[in-house]
């Protein structure tokens, strides 16, 4: 990188962030789940209110599952000229929203493809289950969300054969990747896993060494991430100990 950067990584829900960076906004897979109108709303507001004072803002869709693409998300196209939505070639945007708003980019993108867009870089990756994952750097700062990319380990409803397969898929999908540096990684730390919860992350989280690990996909369980926490205590990496929707975490990549 040339210079030191400040990041502000914002919680928004389950797999939803956002990421400031220098004169950029990225929102990656918001969630706006019916039953939470009143507060996802806050966040919504807060979040259209970025996007129009920054100067590049992003919005990526790793895939269509409900958990991970919200039509939210279109309120916010006329809010700047330089919005750039990035989406998995799995999600039926076009659905939503018409092609005809001036300014406004819109990028679909199959596994293993690359782009550039206002000097970021974005290539994407596969995934475990549906969806694409995404690998994007600004001046030098790699930020990698996973999507559904994860190490499913259904150990109460998959045979051993299932559990062997499951395994291999993650760590064939993850070799892809191995040789990438990555210093922001966003990765699913899901309490339905059982014991088994800890993984994938476990696994990533040493093969690359990141400057931040950010547990997600645990929705109304924050709590999961002080657990992965303190499970990797003797890593080295900081981890961000998520306990509510909005939290920041200010990180300086030197």
């Amino acid at each position: 990188m040339s210079s030191n950067k400040k990041v502000l990584i914002h919680y928004l829900f389950h797999s939803g962030f956002a990421v400031e960076v220098g004169d950029y906004f990225f929102v990656f897979d918001y969630y706006d789940p019916s039953d939470r109108k009143t507060d996802s709303r806050i966040n919504d507001a807060e979040i259209k209110r970025k996007i129009t004072e920054c100067k590049y803002p992003f919005v990526f869709v790793s895939h269509g599952h409900h958990d991970h693409f919200s039509p939210t998300i279109f309120n916010w196209k006329d809010n700047n000229p330089h919005l750039t939505y990035i989406f998995s070639s799995d999600v039926k945007w076009e659905d939503n929203i018409s092609k005809n708003n001036l300014g406004i980019s819109f990028i679909s993108m199959l596994p293993y493809e690359y782009v550039e867009k206002n000097d970021i870089s974005i290539s994407s990756y596969g995934s475990t289950d549906l969806g694409v994952s995404f690998l994007v750097e600004i001046d030098g700062l790699r930020i990698f969300h996973a999507g559904d990319l994860n190490w499913w380990h259904w150990a109460d409803e998959s045979t051993k054969e299932e559990l062997e397969e499951e395994e291999w898929k993650f760590k064939n999908e993850v070799a892809k990747i191995r040789e990438e540096k990555i210093d922001i990684l966003f990765f699913p730390v899901d309490p339905r896993l059982g014991e088994h919860y800890w993984l994938g992350g476990a696994y990533m989280l040493e093969l690359f060494q990141p400057s931040l690990f950010v547990p997600m996909h645990f929705g109304d369980n924050p709590e999961i991430s002080r657990k992965f926490s303190e499970r990797m205590s003797k890593s080295g990496v900081p981890i961000f100990e998520i306990a509510s929707k909005g939290q920041i975490y200010e990180l300086l990549i030197i």
